[in-house]
């Protein structure tokens, strides 16, 4: 099977997602994203994309895989913590060189990720003396972030096949489009229907969820909505 036919088969490298949706659960700007996926110019100097994206378009816009939400979900997640975009990028390229296309949604970056962190950090030291090194308190982030996306995720063959990213909330390419869901249903139609005052315990009974179930749905939109 050719390497090609591999990646088509897999339900996680089928684009479903544009730049907004993979923007809004990893619940970064979209204009950042649209830098680390395609590229841009500061004060003259080009900064080459190095976020690999599918050939296919949506409106003359990268359409995203599940993959693709889940390397920008860790980057996301890294810079929050204090991880600079230098040792980040210089960490893809070397998890590329030894894992191959789309390093950050694959299981092993997620296992051995602390060492290519922390070479990664010494390689952005030595060209710019100005940077620190990882600190320990950025190491432990980063293994922290590593650790804690280890457990979310479930894996099918090394690559993502489900994101627990919040209590009961799922997403999955598999179901619904790959759409934020509890059992099936789009935590966006529970929120949708609490604002519209219907009660958790009506909305539960209504889906066959738990109350807690449709709470935790409710809290995750109104986060998404808070990072927005």
């Amino acid at each position: 099977m050719s390497a090609y036919t591999e990646t088509k088969q897999r339900s996680s490298a089928k684009p479903i997602y544009i730049v907004s949706d993979v923007a809004r659960f990893s619940r970064a700007s979209t204009s950042k994203i649209s830098r680390w996926l395609e590229g841009y110019a500061v004060s003259g100097h080009e900064y080459e994309p190095f976020l690999q994206t599918p050939p296919e378009r949506c409106r003359d816009r990268p359409a995203l895989t599940f993959e693709n939400l889940i390397e920008v979900s860790l980057v996301t997640e890294l810079r929050r913590r204090g991880i600079s975009l230098q040792t980040i990028r210089q960490a893809h390229k070397i998890a590329g060189e030894e894992f191959g296309t789309y390093p950050f949604a694959r299981r092993q970056i997620f296992v051995s990720g602390k060492d290519i962190f922390m070479e990664a950090s010494e390689y952005v030291h030595k060209e710019a003396e100005h940077l620190a090194t990882l600190t320990r308190g950025g190491q432990r982030a980063s293994e922290l972030i590593l650790r804690e996306y280890l457990v979310q995720i479930d894996w099918r063959g090394g690559w993502p096949a489900e994101w627990h990213p919040w209590e009961s909330v799922r997403l999955n390419p598999e179901v619904v489009f790959g759409l934020p869901n509890v059992k099936g249903v789009r935590t966006e139609i529970l929120r949708n229907r609490f604002l519209a005052n219907e009660s958790a315990e009506f909305i539960a009974e209504d889906f066959g969820l738990t109350v807690d179930e449709v709470q935790a749905a409710i809290r995750y939109e109104f986060c998404l909505e808070q990072a927005a």
